[in-house]
């Protein structure tokens, strides 16, 4: 037998070298899986369990008040690493009540509930519900929208208050069912996170009038008004203003409706405020129409588009300036769905649909984690009409962009703006105009208000 050249001795370095390596390798993988085992995020006990008519448990995680809500764990192993870790791993630190977050124009609170069965324990969907506070003079505060967050075994809403009791330090929620037969209340109490005094305010009389620009705002009268309760609407009681626009004496044309909210000492800031307050502050926002070629500005005009031939995607990508703020015509499009990425047309995006069960229009959204350090989004518009989509960052505090439409007998429409709002500056206008007309110009506008405040006493006593 021939022996082997050279034999590298048992004990020799380069074997004890190896061996130190796998171990070492070995023990960093076992560090790292335990790290991973450990770092599952743990919930959190609720502020309140409602036992609910229909069989739920609801619970209320918790309440927020600003502008940035957020609410739930966090699991950074599962965010940046969850595509890529075996299937038990994943769903081992994955939280088992994963973070929400909301952004808002203007502060409010935000209560957080959840539900689960009362047999399993296991989460299932919190919506069917009315919820609201209650204060102690029986005033009912509904909510001003909600927002739903799912996935594939946990639901979670965001109750959206701008008014509530804020004067008091324990506030009363109150729940109810959807379910027929099973709409009974329950409440609870829960601290106030954002409890105020009231200032002490002094009004006048109406009616009141102001002259803050083109036109005159004039608040001549209070209706007491109550909401029609439903299944998903609170009665409130509360004040509507009756307000006139005039110009030279005379009623002004060419000029949206006001939009105004009201204010109570406290701070909230809404429309169906409590009417129990003996003064309260009602401000107005005035817009010119679209349509008004005397008072709203005309940024650019837009190439023509015959409406029986638009049956694919045009796209124009116009750039004006408005002031410092560059805003971009991105084309005109058939009714279905745009796929928008980085606030750009996407063609090669995920294909996306219209919400079942939703509104006629309206956003979707998908995202994707390309690499551990970067999330790709994308946001889909689907619309029953033809649209006009116009990039714009912000435009100023008041102002507003617009689309009018003129055809060709020579009369101007408004394009509709979507009423879900905005997706990375994207903003979609709505092409509604009657059968008979064919062919349209686009011109893009831009809006600027005349605003009023009047402090008025209401007659009502505390």
């Amino acid at each position: 037998m021939t022996p082997e050249a050279n034999p590298t001795p048992v004990n020799s370095p380069r074997r004890r070298r190896l061996a130190l390596l796998v171990g070492a390798s070995l023990l960093t993988v076992s560090i790292v899986v335990l790290l991973i085992l450990l770092a599952a995020p743990k919930p959190r006990r609720p502020l309140a369990r409602m036992e609910l008519a229909d069989g739920r448990i609801l619970q209320v995680e918790g309440m927020t008040y600003g502008t940035s809500h957020r609410i739930g764990q966090r699991s950074w192993i599962a965010e940046r690493l969850g595509p890529w870790l075996p299937g038990k791993i994943r769903s081992h630190v994955a939280p088992k009540t994963p973070e929400s977050t909301l952004e808002l124009d203007q502060p409010a609170l935000v209560v957080w509930v959840n539900a689960i069965d009362p047999e399993t324990g296991a989460h299932v969907d919190c919506q069917g519900i009315r919820v609201e506070f209650v204060d102690k003079h029986g005033h009912l505060f509904g909510e001003t929208t909600r927002s739903w967050f799912g996935g594939s075994d946990f639901w979670r809403v965001g109750h959206v208050f701008h008014c509530y009791p804020r004067e008091e330090a324990q506030l009363t929620l109150r729940v109810t069912p959807w379910k027929q037969n099973m709409n009974i209340p329950v409440t609870t109490r829960l601290l106030n996170p954002r409890h105020s005094k009231p200032e002490n305010w002094s009004g006048d009389p109406l009616p009141q009038s102001k002259s803050p620009g083109r036109i005159e705002i004039a608040l001549t009268s209070l209706n007491l008004q109550t909401n029609a309760e439903s299944y998903w609407q609170t009665p409130s009681v509360y004040f509507e203003p009756e307000w006139e626009l005039r110009r030279n004496g005379r009623p002004a044309e060419g000029w949206d409706e006001p939009e105004w909210f009201a204010e109570d000492p406290t701070g909230n800031r809404g429309r169906q405020l409590c009417p129990h307050w003996p003064t309260l502050r009602f401000s107005a926002t005035v817009y010119p129409a679209a349509t008004n070629t005397e008072d709203a500005n005309r940024i650019a005009t837009l190439p023509q588009t015959s409406l029986p031939a638009l049956t694919n995607r045009t796209w124009w990508n116009l750039r004006f300036q408005s002031a410092t703020n560059e805003i971009v015509a991105l084309g005109i499009c058939p009714p279905g769905t745009q796929v928008f990425s980085e606030g750009s047309p996407d063609t090669n995006g995920p294909a996306m649909g219209p919400v079942r069960g939703g509104a006629p229009s309206g956003w979707t959204g998908q995202n994707r984690r390309v690499n551990p350090m970067k999330l790709k989004q994308w946001h889909g518009h689907y619309t029953p009409q033809a649209t006009i989509y116009v990039r714009a960052g912000h435009l100023g505090d008041l102002d507003r962009l617009a689309v009018r439409l003129l055809d060709e007998q020579g009369r101007y429409w408004t394009a509709e703006p979507e009423p879900q709002g905005d997706r990375d500056g994207i903003r979609p206008f709505l092409v509604k105009v009657p059968t008979d007309v064919t062919h349209v110009t686009p011109e893009l506008v831009l809006l600027r208000p005349v605003q009023a405040e009047f402090l008025v006493e209401t007659g009502a006593g505390e």
